[in-house]
């Protein structure tokens, strides 16, 4: 993170761990936003050439960054009431990565898929070929996203923000303590996904929301779960993660789906497209049976154990 100024560490991060472990909860906010924020950006710093250079090598560098994007703009989030102005330039950059990771990451999700399949499926060749060509295409964006990047704008407004909160934090108004800001903030994140839940036989783009709402959830507690009890990652965390995994399952057949219908719209009324239609509607079909497994899944009973013990933590109060 170049000449960022230096702090006492209350903060601690292993590697490309997800979990922040924040030692002293009673510390102000602004102060351990700051060195959290600090060290998501460090991550996204560290992957973003590899995920630029050698995502030949390792495809995972392509997830490594996207994720660590969503970790990062989860932490702006989540402190936003701490965060002054100068963030809007770092928002702006993590956006703009994470757009450009995403296109990338979800091609490799389907090459893979695929390339595990039998060659026999109809169109096959055609559509590994073409999905090759199309994830060739988009990751001359995310090169010139990262070289963009490397400029030093990037780096400036990271600078920029962990400086101004770490200003904020000596300020007697600005004093909040980290844990309960972590109570506030989290109460707040796990209202919107509970409203959600209440949805009955929600549609596929409704359980779109409720997962980027359990998404959100999700980074929420990787931030907060210090200023609370184990539980809190020992229980609740484990089942917020599930409802990703299943309705991630889920999303990607939809955005195949979607890929496929954008290119049978390109193509004459001749075989190829036969059976490109045919893919849109196993496509389809495979994410309407994991729909219906999901719903199966997520019982009443399920989604109120949840939400009292979710509540039960945050209104314990530090």
């Amino acid at each position: 993170m170049g000449n960022l100024p230096r702090t006492a560490a209350v903060v601690t991060l292993v590697a490309m761990s997800k979990w922040v472990e924040v030692t002293e909860v009673d510390r102000p906010a602004a102060m351990v936003a700051a060195e959290i924020l600090k060290l998501r950006m460090q991550h996204v710093q560290q992957m973003l050439p590899l995920a630029a250079g050698e995502y030949r090598r390792d495809i995972r560098h392509v997830h490594q960054l996207r994720v660590g994007c969503r970790r990062a703009g989860a932490a702006l989030q989540g402190f936003r009431p701490l965060v002054t102005a100068k963030a809007r330039r770092l928002q702006k950059w993590l956006g703009k990565l994470r757009r450009a990771a995403g296109p990338a990451r979800d091609a490799d999700v389907l090459l893979e898929r695929l390339c595990s399949e039998s060659d026999n499926q109809p169109g096959h060749t055609y559509v590994v070929a073409r999905l090759e060509r199309q994830r060739h295409k988009v990751q001359r964006t995310l090169v010139d996203v990262a070289a963009q990047a490397g400029s030093g704008e990037f780096h400036a407004s990271i600078k920029r923000c962990v400086i101004a909160l770490r200003k904020q934090s000596g300020k007697k108004k600005s004093a909040i303590r980290f844990d309960v800001f972590a109570h506030e903030a989290l109460r707040s994140v796990s209202r919107g996904m509970f409203q959600l839940s209440e949805l009955e036989q929600p549609t596929v783009a409704q359980l779109h929301q409720l997962r980027i709402a359990g998404k959100r959830l999700r980074y929420s507690i990787e931030l907060f779960h210090s200023a609370f009890p184990a539980a809190l990652r020992e229980e609740v965390y484990p089942l917020v993660e599930k409802i990703q995994l299943r309705l991630g399952r889920l999303n990607d057949h939809v955005t195949a789906q979607v890929l496929f219908q954008h290119w049978l719209a390109d193509l004459p009324p001749n075989e190829r497209a036969a059976q490109l239609a045919l893919r849109i509607v196993e496509e389809h079909q495979a994410g309407d049976q994991i729909r219906r497994e999901f719903l199966q899944w997520w019982t009443a009973k399920r989604v109120a154990t949840l939400e009292s013990h979710l509540s039960d933590l945050i209104h314990k109060g530090p």
